[in-house]
Parts: C-alpha cells; sequence; structure tokens
C-alpha cells in the first residue's frame, strides 16, 4: 500500500489549499481508477473540512494535484532546507 497526498487548490489563489491522504495498492491501480480515486478523496475533503462540494466550487476549488506521500522523504528534505536556511542566515 502506497499513500497519495490529493490538494485541491483555489482557482483564484484567494484560498488555501486543502489536501487529504489516500491509500492505494499501486501506482498502476491509481492509474488504472484515477477518476475513482480523485472523486473519493474530494468527498474525504469534503467531509473533513464540514463543506459540501457544490460550496467548494463556489469558492473556486477546481485544481486538484497528486503526489505520492513518503513522509520519510519529506522529513529529509525539511532537514535539508532547515540547514540550508541556517547557513544562508548565518545561525551556524
Amino acid at each position: 500500500m502506497i499513500q497519495i497526498q490529493l490538494t485541491l487548490y483555489s482557482e483564484s489563489g484567494k484560498y488555501r489549499p486543502m489536501s487529504t491522504i489516500v491509500e492505494v495498492e499501486s501506482i498502476a491501480y491509481y492509474n488504472v481508477h484515477k477518476q475513482e480515486i480523485l472523486n473519493r478523496a474530494i468527498q474525504r475533503i469534503s467531509v473533513q473540512r464540514k463543506m459540501d462540494i457544490w460550496v467548494m466550487k463556489k469558492y473556486g476549488y477546481t485544481k486538484l494535484k497528486a503526489r505520492v506521500y513518503d513522509k520519510g522523504k519529506i522529513e529529509q528534505e525539511n532537514k535539508e532546507r532547515y540547514e540550508r536556511i541556517k547557513e544562508e542566515r548565518g545561525w551556524k
């Protein structure tokens, strides 16, 4: 099982993105059942935010992006970014 983070963006950029994590069997399964998974993610975001789908559309939440969610990789990238910032600002 892999985790995929699906993020819903507002077209206008006026509102902050909303995201959720969905577990799928594999990338191949995701590619075959993409629309079903996207609909499930939108439904999950709607429930988490206590917001109907028509309200999300009203606010312009129509762009959707997906990425593989690897927590270890994300933590490593954040550590590297923090170290780079410390060096740039002379904190080290």
